[in-house]
């Protein structure tokens, strides 16, 4: 069965405790240490709310923070190149969107173009300029589709394939906000 992967950046590097804990905790199972990043497993199900509140758990019981990236289910970057992204971070529980965001503003242009190259790739070009498009508008699907020069039904497609492939609602500011850094800046 496929699980969701979370990833686990500690500053200080030492995660027995937390591996201890989530032995103990029935949702996540350990699953390795990669490059210094802890990397857990969860159902599908898991969902980043739960994420946020295990992080809290953590923190209360063992004194513990650390960075947490809530990944999508099929994103494929390795670890070793998240680790620049992860050791810029304050201590929190990050989706993609806000990951993305972070990345961007903290200047890291080699994981910055990394993810650029990766959604390109995994989602395409035609999507992404579509969805771009779709937040310059102002997230007003008609107008895009009229400055696009394609149909409304075939803007909704491109929007859907988007959500279904990269886990980020494009109608939510937040992930708006992350796109648009992430291909026009």
């Amino acid at each position: 069965m496929k699980k969701r992967l979370l990833y686990l950046y500690l500053k200080n590097g030492d995660y027995s405790e937390i591996i201890a804990f989530l032995q103990m905790y029935e949702k996540v199972d350990f699953k390795k240490i990669d490059n210094s990043v802890l990397i857990a497993a969860a159902d599908l199900d898991f969902t980043l709310l739960q994420f946020k509140l295990l992080r809290e758990l953590i923190m209360e019981e063992l004194l513990l923070d650390f960075v947490g990236l809530y990944v999508p289910i099929d994103f494929d970057i390795p670890v070793e190149e998240l680790l620049t992204g992860f050791q810029k971070l304050s201590n929190q529980v990050y989706d993609i969107a806000k990951f993305i965001t972070e990345v961007v503003l903290s200047k890291d242009i080699a994981l910055h173009k990394r993810l650029k190259t990766y959604y390109y790739n995994t989602i395409g070009i035609d999507n992404i300029n579509t969805v771009v498009g779709f937040v310059k508008n102002n997230f007003n699907a008609s107008l895009t589709a009229k400055k696009l020069f394609m149909h409304r039904n075939t803007l909704n497609y491109r929007l859907e394939n988007f959500v279904n492939k990269s886990e980020m609602d494009i109608k939510t500011f937040s992930v708006g906000l992350a796109i648009y850094l992430l291909f026009e800046r």
